[in-house]
């Protein structure tokens, strides 16, 4: 079924791009910079919009949606002060957030979404 290997594809990019394509400098300095951090989630959301380009359902807003997302997430879990939880419960909710972003730019609801900005900005 198309929405399963859709769903499938996502969440293996979501990991090449969150954990694989990382590496030891993003991963020390993005909860430092805001510049590092968005070049994480830029990464990231590469990632996931190849597979979403693939199946035929890429958006530009849906990049934007996934830059932007990733980043106030993942600010949010770096720039925490208590790090006592950084590995479980706010962990989870950092995955579960981005698990969250995949689902909405899995969904093509790309002509609703454009006739309502369309008709927002004129």
């Amino acid at each position: 079924m198309f929405a399963s290997e859709l769903i499938f594809a996502t969440i293996v990019a979501h990991y090449i791009g969150d954990f694989s394509l990382q590496g030891n400098y993003l991963a020390k300095f993005k909860g430092k910079s805001d510049y590092v951090l968005f070049g994480h989630a830029l990464i990231w959301a590469g990632c996931i919009s190849a597979v979403l380009s693939y199946f035929g359902v890429f958006a530009w807003w849906k990049v934007a949606f996934l830059v932007s997302g990733h980043f106030i997430i993942d600010r949010w879990k770096a720039r925490k002060k208590d790090k006592s939880r950084a590995y479980t419960y706010d962990l989870w909710i950092d995955q579960s957030l981005h698990f969250l972003q995949l689902l909405v730019v899995s969904i093509n609801v790309e002509p609703w979404l454009s006739a309502f900005i369309l008709k927002v900005i004129s």
